[in-house]
């Protein structure tokens, strides 16, 4: 009896052995990020030497590749399609239930797409740090967030993701002027720095933010009401002045406000909350040179001053500044 079963033990072993000969390399480790050429595709071969030359890929397409990954049981092949997910996130993969989607509009014409490709080539890509990681690029006609199926959209400029920074708007894009095109590069890298700066913060930031504050009184002017005050000895709001004034480069426009230049006394409205002012200086020191920049704010030193821990801060992040 032990020796039957001993024999059936080595008839296990010699097939599992068998079988595993024949297992065929796991596709996990393709890389869809790398470019081929293709001279007879004119939205290809640009992309390509735009791989070449940045090594990060742009894609027009969602779909970035397909492979064949064997058979299922009625013999039918399995056709495995890479998609870049503009919803992935590491804690909170999204799907049809979560908080938000971002949904994309693809590009149509062909004109739009090489535009677009030229934009990035010779109007973004040089002026990102090289601190700045982008796994890849893609291109879209629109691309809007919503939250849930059938909610309300919000459309959006650019997202970045784990596996692409999506740049929408691309038909506009091309039909732009250089220096408009410059402006939009600028807006996208703001919000890549942004991001760079949420995961990697700067101590200069706190600097930054207490600039806007008064010692006195103990307050930030942060999301500070600015108007008349209803009784002396008022705490809840700023003495009417311009925004500059009290460090801000603009004020929170979607809360209401009345602004009458002649008369700054009657002047109602509220400052921003502490990431639109850092967005503003980082979009202020993307966009100017430092001396025109000096030159137009002369009259404010609290912008002045937070100005210079901006583009300190930049600098260190390896922005080289105008």
């Amino acid at each position: 009896m032990k020796y039957y079963i001993l024999l059936l033990g080595i008839l296990f072993f010699v097939t599992g052995c068998s079988k595993e000969n024949d297992l065929t390399p796991s596709p996990a480790g393709k890389n869809w990020f790398q470019l081929e050429d293709d001279s007879a595709d004119r939205v290809q071969h640009a992309a390509y030497e735009v791989y070449t030359e940045w090594g990060i890929p742009v894609f027009c397409h969602d779909t970035i590749g397909s492979e064949e990954r064997g058979t299922d049981h009625d013999g039918n092949i399995i056709v495995f399609h890479k998609v870049l997910d503009l919803n992935y996130n590491m804690n909170n993969p999204a799907n049809l239930n979560s908080v938000t989607n971002k949904k994309r509009i693809l590009i149509r014409d062909e004109t739009d797409r090489l535009a677009g490709i030229k934009f990035v080539d010779e109007v973004f890509l040089p002026e990102v740090p090289d601190g700045f990681y982008i796994q890849s690029i893609l291109l879209l006609d629109s691309l809007y967030e919503q939250e849930r199926e059938g909610g309300e959209k919000k459309m959006l400029k650019m997202h970045q993701g784990m596996e692409t920074l999506a740049v929408a708007d691309i038909p506009l894009i091309a039909d732009m002027s250089v220096e408009e095109q410059v402006e939009r590069a600028g807006e996208i890298i703001t919000y890549m720095t942004l991001n760079f700066l949420a995961k990697n913060p700067s101590d200069r930031l706190t600097d930054f933010k207490r600039v806007s504050y008064d010692p006195t009184t103990q307050r930030s002017f942060y999301e500070m009401s600015v108007r008349a005050p209803y009784y002396p000895g008022d705490l809840s709001c700023l003495e009417p002045a311009h925004w500059e004034t009290y460090g801000f480069l603009d004020f929170d426009r979607s809360k209401y406000h009345y602004i009458d230049g002649s008369e700054i006394g009657s002047w109602y409205y509220t400052l921003g909350g502490e990431d639109a002012d850092v967005e503003d200086f980082v979009m202020a020191a993307v966009s100017y040179r430092e001396n025109d920049f000096k030159a137009e704010y002369a009259d404010y030193p609290k912008v002045l001053e937070k100005f210079a821990i901006i583009r300190e801060i930049l600098g260190e992040i390896g922005f080289k500044l105008k």
